[in-house]
Protein backbone atom coordinates (compact mmCIF):
# COMPACT_ATOMS: atom_id res chain seq x y z
CA UNK A 1 0.00 0.00 0.00
CA UNK A 2 3.07 2.43 0.60
CA UNK A 3 4.25 1.18 -2.69
CA UNK A 4 1.33 2.55 -4.24
CA UNK A 5 1.11 6.14 -2.15
CA UNK A 6 4.77 6.93 -3.65
CA UNK A 7 4.24 6.06 -6.95
CA UNK A 8 0.86 8.26 -7.03
CA UNK A 9 2.97 10.92 -5.17
CA UNK A 10 5.78 10.95 -7.96
CA UNK A 11 3.06 10.89 -10.76
CA UNK A 12 1.38 13.58 -9.46
CA UNK A 13 4.70 15.51 -9.03
CA UNK A 14 5.16 14.80 -12.52
CA UNK A 15 2.20 16.08 -13.96
CA UNK A 16 2.63 19.44 -11.65
CA UNK A 17 6.18 19.54 -12.65
CA UNK A 18 5.00 19.58 -16.55
CA UNK A 19 2.36 21.99 -15.99
CA UNK A 20 4.78 24.46 -14.30
CA UNK A 21 7.04 24.16 -17.23
CA UNK A 22 4.26 25.12 -19.92
CA UNK A 23 2.98 27.60 -18.01
CA UNK A 24 6.78 29.33 -17.28
CA UNK A 25 7.44 28.81 -20.78
CA UNK A 26 3.87 30.31 -22.46
CA UNK A 27 4.01 33.01 -25.43
CA UNK A 28 2.00 35.98 -24.12
CA UNK A 29 -1.10 36.32 -26.46
CA UNK A 30 -2.30 39.53 -28.26
CA UNK A 31 -5.11 40.53 -30.43
CA UNK A 32 -4.37 42.75 -33.17
CA UNK A 33 -7.85 44.12 -34.38
CA UNK A 34 -8.73 46.29 -37.66
CA UNK A 35 -10.30 49.58 -37.13
CA UNK A 36 -11.78 51.04 -40.20
CA UNK A 37 -14.55 53.13 -41.18
CA UNK A 38 -14.95 55.96 -44.18
CA UNK A 39 -15.57 59.21 -43.45
CA UNK A 40 -19.12 58.72 -43.95
CA UNK A 41 -19.40 55.79 -41.54
CA UNK A 42 -21.26 53.65 -43.98
CA UNK A 43 -18.18 51.07 -44.61
CA UNK A 44 -16.94 49.83 -41.47
CA UNK A 45 -14.98 46.66 -39.87
CA UNK A 46 -13.86 46.74 -36.20
CA UNK A 47 -13.38 42.89 -35.44
CA UNK A 48 -10.97 41.66 -38.41
CA UNK A 49 -7.90 40.34 -36.27
CA UNK A 50 -5.18 37.84 -35.80
CA UNK A 51 -3.24 36.69 -33.07
CA UNK A 52 0.50 38.25 -31.89
CA UNK A 53 2.24 35.07 -30.76
CA UNK A 54 5.12 36.68 -30.79
CA UNK A 55 8.41 38.55 -32.73
CA UNK A 56 7.10 38.24 -36.47
CA UNK A 57 5.43 39.70 -39.15
CA UNK A 58 1.18 39.14 -39.49
CA UNK A 59 -1.16 40.44 -41.73
CA UNK A 60 -4.98 41.38 -41.70
CA UNK A 61 -7.44 41.63 -44.16
CA UNK A 62 -11.23 42.63 -44.66
CA UNK A 63 -13.73 42.38 -47.29
CA UNK A 64 -16.51 43.98 -45.00
CA UNK A 65 -15.56 47.47 -45.69
CA UNK A 66 -16.01 46.80 -49.22
CA UNK A 67 -17.55 50.02 -51.05
CA UNK A 68 -15.40 52.62 -48.75
CA UNK A 69 -15.33 55.52 -50.95
CA UNK A 70 -12.36 56.60 -48.44
CA UNK A 71 -10.72 56.35 -45.11
CA UNK A 72 -12.18 57.57 -42.46
CA UNK A 73 -10.53 55.88 -39.57
CA UNK A 74 -7.47 53.66 -40.60
CA UNK A 75 -5.95 51.67 -37.29
CA UNK A 76 -4.87 48.96 -36.16
CA UNK A 77 -4.44 48.27 -32.22
CA UNK A 78 -2.86 45.38 -30.54
CA UNK A 79 -5.10 44.96 -27.71
CA UNK A 80 -2.87 45.09 -24.00
CA UNK A 81 0.43 44.91 -25.57
CA UNK A 82 1.51 48.24 -24.50
CA UNK A 83 0.26 47.80 -21.24
CA UNK A 84 2.18 44.10 -20.39
CA UNK A 85 5.46 45.19 -23.28
CA UNK A 86 5.81 49.28 -22.87
CA UNK A 87 8.63 47.91 -24.65
CA UNK A 88 7.47 46.36 -27.83
CA UNK A 89 7.03 47.69 -30.93
CA UNK A 90 5.10 47.30 -34.63
CA UNK A 91 6.07 48.85 -37.55
CA UNK A 92 3.76 48.82 -40.49
CA UNK A 93 5.43 47.28 -43.51
CA UNK A 94 2.52 46.81 -46.23
CA UNK A 95 -1.28 48.64 -47.09
CA UNK A 96 -3.18 46.83 -49.73
CA UNK A 97 -6.51 47.89 -51.65
CA UNK A 98 -8.10 45.53 -53.83
CA UNK A 99 -4.89 43.53 -54.32
CA UNK A 100 -2.81 45.71 -54.94
CA UNK A 101 -0.33 47.50 -52.62
CA UNK A 102 -1.01 51.25 -52.23
CA UNK A 103 2.13 53.90 -51.09
CA UNK A 104 2.38 55.36 -47.85
CA UNK A 105 4.58 57.89 -45.84
CA UNK A 106 6.22 55.82 -43.57
CA UNK A 107 7.49 58.65 -41.60
CA UNK A 108 4.13 59.78 -41.23
CA UNK A 109 2.27 56.73 -39.49
CA UNK A 110 1.96 56.85 -35.59
CA UNK A 111 2.73 54.74 -33.54
CA UNK A 112 2.55 53.88 -29.62
CA UNK A 113 -0.51 54.24 -26.70
CA UNK A 114 -2.41 56.73 -28.74
CA UNK A 115 -5.12 56.11 -27.23
CA UNK A 116 -3.85 55.77 -23.91
CA UNK A 117 -5.57 52.80 -23.36
CA UNK A 118 -2.85 50.16 -22.84
CA UNK A 119 -3.11 49.13 -26.25
CA UNK A 120 -0.53 49.54 -29.04
CA UNK A 121 -1.79 51.49 -32.02
CA UNK A 122 -1.20 51.90 -35.30
CA UNK A 123 -2.81 54.92 -36.77
CA UNK A 124 -2.42 55.16 -40.81
CA UNK A 125 -4.91 57.67 -40.83
CA UNK A 126 -7.88 58.84 -38.52
CA UNK A 127 -9.78 61.36 -39.44
CA UNK A 128 -9.89 62.82 -35.62
CA UNK A 129 -6.39 61.73 -34.90
CA UNK A 130 -2.67 62.81 -35.27
CA UNK A 131 -2.59 61.88 -39.05
CA UNK A 132 -5.63 63.68 -39.50
CA UNK A 133 -3.87 67.04 -40.73
CA UNK A 134 -0.81 65.35 -42.35
CA UNK A 135 -2.24 61.95 -43.89
CA UNK A 136 0.51 59.56 -44.50
CA UNK A 137 -1.79 57.53 -47.23
CA UNK A 138 -3.94 58.93 -49.43
CA UNK A 139 -6.82 58.94 -47.94
CA UNK A 140 -9.14 59.29 -50.61
CA UNK A 141 -8.65 55.64 -52.06
CA UNK A 142 -11.93 54.04 -52.60
CA UNK A 143 -12.15 50.27 -51.47
CA UNK A 144 -14.26 48.00 -54.24
CA UNK A 145 -13.26 44.53 -52.60
CA UNK A 146 -10.98 44.77 -49.67
CA UNK A 147 -8.22 46.41 -47.53
CA UNK A 148 -4.87 44.11 -46.35
CA UNK A 149 -1.96 45.41 -43.64
CA UNK A 150 0.62 43.64 -43.21
CA UNK A 151 2.94 44.83 -40.10
CA UNK A 152 6.25 43.50 -38.20
CA UNK A 153 6.00 43.01 -33.92
CA UNK A 154 9.41 43.09 -32.36
CA UNK A 155 10.70 43.06 -28.97
CA UNK A 156 8.06 40.52 -27.47
CA UNK A 157 10.43 37.65 -27.99
CA UNK A 158 8.48 33.86 -28.90
CA UNK A 159 9.37 34.04 -33.34
CA UNK A 160 6.01 33.09 -33.64
CA UNK A 161 4.76 34.78 -36.39
CA UNK A 162 2.86 34.03 -39.43
CA UNK A 163 4.13 32.17 -42.76
CA UNK A 164 1.15 33.24 -44.31
CA UNK A 165 -1.22 36.22 -44.69
CA UNK A 166 -3.99 34.17 -42.71
CA UNK A 167 -4.39 34.58 -39.58
CA UNK A 168 -3.64 31.87 -37.26
CA UNK A 169 -4.81 30.39 -34.06
CA UNK A 170 -2.53 27.93 -33.33
CA UNK A 171 -0.02 28.53 -30.06
CA UNK A 172 3.65 28.58 -31.31
CA UNK A 173 6.43 25.91 -29.79
CA UNK A 174 7.91 27.38 -27.09
CA UNK A 175 10.13 24.35 -25.99
CA UNK A 176 7.63 23.03 -23.37
CA UNK A 177 7.88 19.42 -25.08
CA UNK A 178 11.22 18.49 -23.74
CA UNK A 179 10.79 19.96 -20.50
CA UNK A 180 7.78 18.25 -20.23
CA UNK A 181 9.40 14.64 -21.32
CA UNK A 182 12.20 15.41 -18.99
CA UNK A 183 9.49 15.63 -15.90
CA UNK A 184 8.08 12.13 -17.29
CA UNK A 185 11.52 10.72 -17.46
CA UNK A 186 12.01 11.74 -13.89
CA UNK A 187 9.03 10.44 -12.49
CA UNK A 188 9.06 6.96 -14.32
CA UNK A 189 13.16 6.84 -12.89
CA UNK A 190 11.99 8.04 -9.41
CA UNK A 191 9.10 5.03 -9.74
CA UNK A 192 11.74 2.45 -11.06
CA UNK A 193 14.27 3.23 -7.96
CA UNK A 194 11.27 2.56 -5.89
CA UNK A 195 10.21 -0.51 -7.15
CA UNK A 196 13.67 -1.98 -7.15
CA UNK A 197 14.30 -1.15 -3.88
CA UNK A 198 10.95 -2.64 -2.87
CA UNK A 199 12.22 -5.88 -4.32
Amino acid sequence: MKLKKIIAAIAAAAVAVSTMAVNAFAAEEYQAVLGFADTAWAAQDWEAATTVTGDGQYTIESTLVAGAVDFGVFVVDITGMYAANPNATAVLDKVEVDGAEISFDAAGIQYGDIEEKGNYRIEIYNQYGLTKDNPPVNQATPVSTSIKVTFTVSGLGGGAAEAAPEATTEAPATGNAPIAAMAVVMALAGTAAVVSKKK
